[in-house]
């Protein structure tokens, strides 16, 4: 394989393919990026994948002189940007690849391509074009689980996204927090997909705010393309908990509209008393047009408020919850916020398009300082006072 390109193409082109890719002891193909020449269509093309999801960037009228394929590492694209020419030349030949631009070259082994994992998924039949999509994936991806290995706990792992009569929403959830938010005039058709949190994180990496989008569906993929970028990930097809039909059972009877950076702030800064192995909880409640978050620990106790607006106070001992959740979701989230609670203390926070459900949980373990045992007097062995006797 032999071709030249435009340097910083090629680098922009292997950063994006390689935003799915991990190192893989298991399967050491899947771990590079799969660069492929072909010289009757003038088109280089690079792939990267983790087996469920793939992303396939190409660079079309590129000077190739001999076709070929071949798995490069993972730092091509710190390579790439070392360099300092206009254009790039990759070249193989049986054992390793030589990458030239200017005076420098680089030289590295690689992987044969027929060990790489490519999927061919056809075209889709019929597409929908989508506009702003990564802001629904980074105000509600966060609330799933991409991490679960436990298959009875897959939905966790997955967001739906559903686009219909040119409204797209999109909803996630895990064990004690759950996301639904709302965007118009996002699609033109209707279309629904459950995709892994991790494969949505990289969509949104790859994909800029005011891009548009044509997907669709093939079969068990949702694909995603645009000029010179395709992207398909698997689809989920099992029984998923629906976030936005959850949302609806919870009815608040206690409430208030907060600004959401202030709040964010209290939490914040309330969490900073916890060290390493405290139980990190803290106690919420409204009183008087003020929300109060108190934390305890073993070694201090906090307590800081701030004012509210239209407050419907909570019982005088409040709920307890996990900071985490809140500030999680309060990272998305600006200007007046609706916070309101139910009887149980389950917690909806409205504002932007976005409602985020948190869950209670029981109050603060404190752990009890350990007393401090006294000093035993040390006394001189027996064979000290033999010694002592027979020196007298």
């Amino acid at each position: 394989m032999k071709f030249t390109a435009n340097r910083m193409l090629l680098y922009e082109a292997a950063k994006t393919a390689l935003k799915i890719v991990s190192n893989n002891k298991d399967i050491p193909e899947i771990s590079g990026v799969l660069v492929e020449a072909n010289a009757d269509s003038g088109i280089v093309t690079l792939t990267g994948t983790d087996i469920r999801t793939h992303i396939q960037c190409r660079l079309q009228q590129e000077h190739i002189e001999e076709s070929g394929s071949i798995i490069m590492n993972p730092n091509l694209p710190e390579m790439l940007r070392l360099l300092d020419g206009d254009t790039v030349t990759i070249q193989s030949d049986e054992k390793v690849v030589c990458i030239s631009s200017g005076n420098a070259t680089y030289t590295m082994a690689y992987l044969k391509a027929k060990g790489f994992p490519k999927m061919q998924i056809p075209f889709p039949e019929d597409t929908i074009q989508v506009k702003g999509i990564n802001s629904l994936i980074k105000l509600t991806a966060f609330a799933a689980d991409g991490n679960i290995t436990d298959h009875t706990k897959a939905t966790f792992s997955y967001v739906k996204l559903s686009f219909e009569d040119g409204v797209t929403k999109a909803q996630a959830a895990e064990n004690n927090c759950m996301a639904v938010t709302v965007s118009p005039h996002c699609a033109d058709g209707s279309l629904v997909m459950l995709l892994h949190e991790k494969a949505l994180q990289a969509l949104e990496g790859i994909v800029k705010p005011d891009e548009e989008l044509y997907v669709g569906v093939v079969g068990k993929f949702a694909v995603f393309m645009k000029e010179d970028l395709f992207f398909s990930s698997m689809m989920f097809d099992g029984n998923y908990i629906e976030a936005s039909t959850v949302l609806e059972k919870v009815k608040p009877i206690y409430g208030a509209t907060v600004d959401a950076k202030a709040l964010y702030g209290l939490i914040h800064d309330i969490s900073m008393v916890f060290a390493t192995g405290d139980d990190r909880c803290i106690n919420l409640k409204l009183e008087n047009d003020s929300l109060k978050v108190q934390a305890k620990t073993s070694a201090c106790s906090s307590v800081s408020e701030i004012s509210v607006l239209n407050s419907v106070s909570t019982p005088p001992e409040g709920f307890y919850y996990l900071p985490k959740l809140f500030t999680d979701c309060l990272r998305h989230m600006t200007g007046p916020v609706k916070i309101g609670m139910d009887n149980r203390g389950f917690v909806l926070l409205e504002g932007n398009g976005s409602r985020y459900l948190l869950c209670p949980r029981g109050p603060m373990r404190i752990a009890e300082k350990a007393e401090k045992q006294p000093k035993k007097n040390k006394t001189k062995s027996t064979k000290s006072k033999t010694a002592a006797v027979k020196a007298a």
